[in-house]
């Protein structure tokens, strides 16, 4: 290993920054980028695909990123042509790698090029050694585990969970590596610049005259999309000058079973699918929302959960995401995972005035300024690569050994 003098050389491995993938595009470039700030020479490495929208921007980043070519685009990101560059990267310009995310191949180049060039080698899982994903999908990751994602995880000098939960569900598996618990961060937009409705309303006018119930994440069956609109279902004709807005990206073809369940509800006038949204018009649907629901099965932290607090809208969300202080700072709804809770929660936070709204919403704000910051973030994950390449006193985000 190097010996650092006074900059850390740090490379971030994932498998995709390309905006339609979902969070870790977004939450690892502004890692990246935030870190920056704090003495470290950040370097992303990542695969392209094109066909995902634009890659995610970042600035004082140095920005390793290859076409995905067709056969890695079809298998899960295998790329040897990746894995040797990023070897050679690791071989003459770094210090530490940190791998976000598992069971695509780049995570495996991580591991690889710590390995030969006997760099420490950090491990983000970004939500997917939970239980509800390690069941998803399962044929397809049990070969992926034993052919390479163990021995990735048993590399591992120290994790970084972003929750209690995250660190619980790692400790499950038997890994017994320190772990650094460390939540996303969220960028903080200046409220007094934010777009108005007319942004949104110009691309669809039906949302005219009516309050906004958002979701905007990915459009995925982990997310819950079914529950929200069988709720929505038992109460929409209640609640006809509320509008539900369902936002974002659809890579695998869910969206159109979730119309299908829209048109089987005669949901079709209260109901409306954007697509993903970007830029102002995100920003656009993120202020003028009223109300924030994210029904999910399975979140590590729940990046969307933080930007709309942001944001100044109270959520809506499960206990399958780890925000306990929705409650703890009077900003939201953290209920159980099934339909009678969603009703319930929705019923409450749509018969609330206005102000009571946006008073809940002013203190999400506070909140997520006091504790999501990127800039805290940055001071403490720094704070473990240093002590990772270092030694000495162990940060208080360290976790040895036991569950939380």
């Amino acid at each position: 290993m190097k010996t650092l003098v006074q900059q850390a050389h740090i490379c971030h491995v994932v498998a995709s920054i390309n905006e339609n993938i979902g969070g870790p595009a977004y939450s690892v470039t502004n890692l990246a980028q935030a870190l920056s700030g704090e003495g470290i020479d950040s370097h992303l490495f990542t695969l392209d695909y094109q066909n995902r929208g634009q890659q995610v921007p970042t600035s004082n980043v140095k920005i390793h990123s290859y076409p995905a070519t067709q056969i890695a685009k079809f298998f899960r990101g295998f790329q040897p042509s990746a894995s040797y560059a990023l070897q050679q990267l690791a071989s003459t310009e770094l210090d530490l790698i940190h791998n976000h995310g598992l069971w695509m191949f780049p995570n495996l180049y991580a591991r690889q090029a710590a390995t030969k060039n006997n760099l420490p080698l950090l491990i983000s899982p970004r939500g997917m050694l939970e239980a509800w994903s390690l069941k998803n999908s399962w044929f397809k990751k049990l070969p992926a585990w034993f052919l390479y994602e163990q021995q990735n995880l048993q590399k591992a000098i120290v994790f970084h969970g972003t929750s209690k939960e995250e660190v619980n569900s790692i400790r499950k598996l038997n890994f017994s590596q320190p772990i650094a618990l460390i939540p996303n961060g969220v960028s903080l937009p200046d409220l007094s610049k934010q777009p108005n409705r007319e942004i949104l309303l110009q691309y669809f006018p039906e949302l005219t005259d009516k309050k906004w119930l958002l979701f905007l994440s990915r459009i995925h069956p982990k997310k819950g999309l079914d529950n929200l609109m069988r709720t929505w279902s038992k109460i929409a004709n209640e609640f006809s000058d509320w509008h539900l807005i369902i936002a974002g990206p659809d890579s695998s073809g869910y969206q159109k079973k979730l119309e299908i369940l829209t048109k089987d509800l005669k949901l079709e006038t209260s109901v409306t699918f954007t697509g993903m949204l970007s830029g102002k018009i995100k920003a656009s649907a993120l202020r003028n929302a009223d109300l924030f629901v994210l029904p999910t099965h399975s979140e590590n932290f729940g990046i969307a959960i933080a930007e709309s607090l942001a944001y100044e809208v109270p959520v809506v969300t499960t206990k399958e995401a780890p925000w306990e202080d929705l409650v703890k700072y009077g900003c939201g709804w953290w209920i159980e995972d099934n339909q009678k809770s969603l009703e319930i929660a929705l019923r409450e936070g749509m018969q609330l005035s206005d102000i009571q709204r946006k008073e809940m919403g002013r203190k999400g704000r506070i909140m997520v300024e006091k504790k999501y910051s990127w800039s805290t973030i940055a001071q403490e994950m720094s704070r473990v690569y240093y002590w990772i390449l270092h030694g000495g006193n162990p940060p208080t985000s360290v976790n040895f050994y036991k569950s939380i």
